[in-house]
């Protein structure tokens, strides 16, 4: 696809936490729909990437289309995108793909927390696995002569899974890899889902050892924090002299008394 800058590609994203609520299969499979006809699309896929065009020009054009021809969720998600400097066409694109996995996650996440973005992971990650493992449906996936309908008929025979979440993924990324590998895609799409499923885990470093008061003290306290049934891994880390570190997704909340000292410090200049 041609350039429509010469910036450096730049991933385009979306805080997905913003529809995620209101995430569900549907929407992600729109998604997926509306990234193939803007690839299939050269002068669509141009005027939404025009960097001559203001990016509010962009989002209106995207509303223009798409209004009332598809959930209100997924157009307000593929107009922020639009109205974001793209360096590339193919950038629109791949950041509308990437959302429609992270809207598949959080739908997923409703229906059962960080268990189903556990779950969902596993079912990519198998699904890829049984790919590595046959030559023979390799073959039938990369066959140019087989339809995608064909593909996804395969695919739903040899995916035993029961998540409409999983099922959406794998049989897109066997119908439509967009000039990547199946197995290759699924192993992206595993990634970004397993990038959400961070949120559900809180990694604390203590001093010590907890006690198990201590233990359930801290769990309240961080699930009331965050609003959500966390994960603890608990790890013993004496060089934090005191206090403890948590790391919830991208997250620290750093409380022990060796990063106070290191405040300290730089406060007085030594």
């Amino acid at each position: 696809m041609a350039e429509a800058s010469n910036e450096p590609y730049r991933p385009l994203t979306v805080d997905v936490d913003r529809w995620a609520a209101a995430a569900t299969p549907e929407i992600a499979h729109q998604l997926f729909e509306i990234v193939d006809i803007v690839d299939a699309n050269g002068a669509l896929r141009r005027a939404l990437t025009d960097p001559s065009r203001s990016g509010e020009d962009r989002a209106r054009l995207v509303h223009t289309l798409l209004d009332g021809r598809a959930n209100e969720v997924a157009v307000d998600i593929v107009a922020e995108l639009a109205s974001q400097r793209s360096a590339t066409e193919r950038q629109l694109g791949d950041g509308i793909e990437r959302t429609a996995v992270l809207v598949a996650a959080a739908a997923a996440e409703n229906r059962g927390g960080g268990h189903a973005l556990e779950a969902l992971v596993d079912d990519l990650i198998r699904f890829k696995s049984m790919l590595d493992r046959s030559a023979d449906v390799q073959r039938a996936f990369s066959d140019s002569r087989a339809s995608a309908e064909a593909k996804v008929t395969l695919a739903r025979r040899l995916a035993h899974t029961e998540s409409e979440e999983a099922a959406l993924l794998i049989e897109r990324a066997v119908s439509a890899p967009r000039g990547s590998l199946p197995g290759r895609l699924l192993e992206q799409f595993a990634q970004w889902v397993a990038d959400r499923q961070q949120r559900w885990i809180a990694r604390v470093e203590t001093a010590r050892p907890l006690g198990e008061e201590q233990l359930a003290r801290l769990q309240d306290g961080l699930n009331r924090l965050y609003g959500r049934d966390l994960k603890l891994t608990i790890e013993t880390n004496p060089s934090l002299v005191g206090g403890l570190r948590v790391q919830v997704g991208e997250e620290i909340i750093d409380g022990s008394l060796t990063h106070r000292l290191g405040q300290l410090q730089q406060r007085i200049g030594a």
